[in-house]
């Protein structure tokens, strides 16, 4: 939980400092991520401010959920993009782009299972004596 918490600090940073594809995948937590009501606004102002800078699945992803909300909530969207300012990420964070890609981070990493050691040998029947002829 803390690599993720940590992870999404860096990517929240990112969106805030003005990086496209940082706001993009913060638009998606967003709208899809994170289990709470009323989402849908920072999900469309992550979309809209990562379209305005040329991204094209986040101008689709903005316009798809653009359709299904209010005027009312598209005007505050309005309102917070055309206030938006860029803001410099914190001294020594994680730079957005040495993060896994999303898809990476999405799936778990498969590693293949330890090599298995060789079957111990099974030490060999101990040879029993033939009686002497003595004992017969």
């Amino acid at each position: 939980a803390g690599a993720a918490r940590a992870d999404l600090d860096v990517i929240r940073h990112a969106a805030e400092a003005g990086n496209a594809e940082a706001q993009l995948e913060l638009g998606i937590l967003f709208q899809y991520g994170f289990n709470y009501k009323d989402n849908e606004v920072p999900a469309l102002t992550w979309y809209t401010l990562s379209a305005n800078q040329g991204n094209a699945k986040a101008g689709k992803l903005r316009d798809a959920l653009k359709a299904k909300m209010t005027d009312k909530d598209i005007q505050e969207v309005t309102e917070q993009v055309s206030s938006y300012k860029p803001k410099p990420g914190p001294a020594g964070a994680i730079p957005y782009s040495t993060l896994p890609s999303p898809e990476t981070r999405a799936a778990p990493a498969v590693t293949a299972p330890p090599a298995e050691a060789p079957p111990a040998a099974e030490p060999a029947p101990a040879e029993t004596p033939a009686p002497s002829p003595a004992a017969q």
